[in-house]
């Protein structure tokens, strides 16, 4: 599990309790609100707000400055250019920390989101195309793996281990497309389908899972969670913003 997947038990827990009332549709549109309400509550108590008020009324001085300015005089130009880009490379100073600080439980649930509605195990006796890196290496299939998955189960491959005639059964644990040997980013995001194992030749599995789609009208790529959430997060965080007038 990665930094990021900490909160996901949590996620799980609250998604199941609201799996009685409502539907993928509702739990997602829900999940991108609360999500908005975080992020941007957390932005502004991290944020100096009095500072990037001012910061912005003087860097809208130095913008009607340079709109009312004639350009005759080169020297005053460079002037006003420079005391505008101040102010903003000011704003950005004061602003970028406590937005990355914010965003971190976005991209906790983002990562959360796409483990629970990105895809899902085939249901038994449905065939899923799996494909291999290195190309070359022969794998199996050799049943399907059922346990801890809600809907369908999903492949069970035997790849080859590091010597003649060694195998390893890869099970995925989760709806996940790709599985890989472990890497140094999956301390921040983890795999929550597995690993292969290091000494096996044998570095990725994919498989064509099916997709989930939480709404049955529109084209196919506005039938999943993405749309439907980053929609739903940057219009909740403008409202946000404006009733609660952050900076």
């Amino acid at each position: 599990m990665g930094i990021l997947d900490w909160p996901a038990p949590a996620f799980s827990t609250l998604d199941a309790l609201m799996a009685d009332a409502l539907g993928p549709f509702g739990r997602v549109l829900i999940w991108a609100l609360v999500c908005a309400v975080i992020s941007m509550l957390l932005y502004k108590v991290l944020s100096p707000q009095t500072r990037i008020k001012a910061i912005k009324e003087r860097l809208k001085e130095a913008r009607k400055a340079m709109a009312e300015d004639d350009g005759e005089d080169f020297g005053e130009g460079m002037k006003l250019a420079k005391a505008q880009l101040a102010q903003s490379l000011k704003l950005v100073g004061f602003v970028i920390g406590p937005a990355v600080v914010a965003s971190l439980p976005a991209l906790a649930m983002i990562v959360w989101l796409d483990g629970q509605y990105g895809y899902s195990c085939p249901v038994p006796g449905q065939q899923v195309s799996i494909s291999a890196q290195p190309e070359n290496v022969a794998i199996e299939q050799v049943g399907i793996n059922p346990a801890g998955l809600e809907d369908g189960a999903c492949p069970v491959v035997q790849v080859p281990g590091a010597s003649d005639g060694e195998t390893y059964l890869v099970a995925p644990a989760a709806a996940i497309p790709v599985i890989h040997q472990k890497q140094w980013w999956n301390l921040i995001i983890g795999n929550p389908a597995g690993y292969l194992p290091d000494d096996s030749p044998v570095t990725q599995l994919r498989f064509e899972l099916p997709t989930q789609q939480i709404i049955s009208a529109g084209p196919d790529w506005a039938r999943g969670w993405e749309l439907t959430f980053f929609l739903a997060l940057v219009l909740g965080s403008l409202a946000i913003k404006k009733g609660f007038r952050i900076e």
